[in-house]
């Protein structure tokens, strides 16, 4: 929830929220996100197993990935950030401006 308070403070006018890898692609072809934010680690699946698989579908999509676990996110080369947990609300709020369409 409080990630969802930070990108609507950055401007995000719709947020849809998952937290399995199959509910973020379920979300993603109901209404095409211009951001993605996600952790690396979901309940079901993984962050970058989403992003994969929604990008694949719909074409490249900025990502912003916030994570307690950097190391797991080494194929991630395509993120405009990966974010270190705790994260720091101006850090997402300025990426988030900086890579939103």
């Amino acid at each position: 929830m409080h990630l969802s308070l930070l990108a609507e403070d950055a401007g995000a006018t719709s947020i849809g929220m998952a937290d399995t890898e199959a509910d973020a692609c379920i979300a993603a072809q109901a209404q095409r996100p211009d951001v993605i934010l996600s952790d690396v680690r979901l309940f079901e699946g993984t962050g970058p197993g989403a992003v994969a698989r929604i990008r694949t579908d719909l074409g490249p999509i900025p990502v912003i990935f916030v994570t307690g676990t950097p190391e797991d996110c080494t194929s991630c080369d395509y993120a405009a950030a990966i974010l270190t947990k705790p994260v720091n609300d101006r850090a997402l709020v300025a990426t988030f401006v900086k890579i939103a369409p």
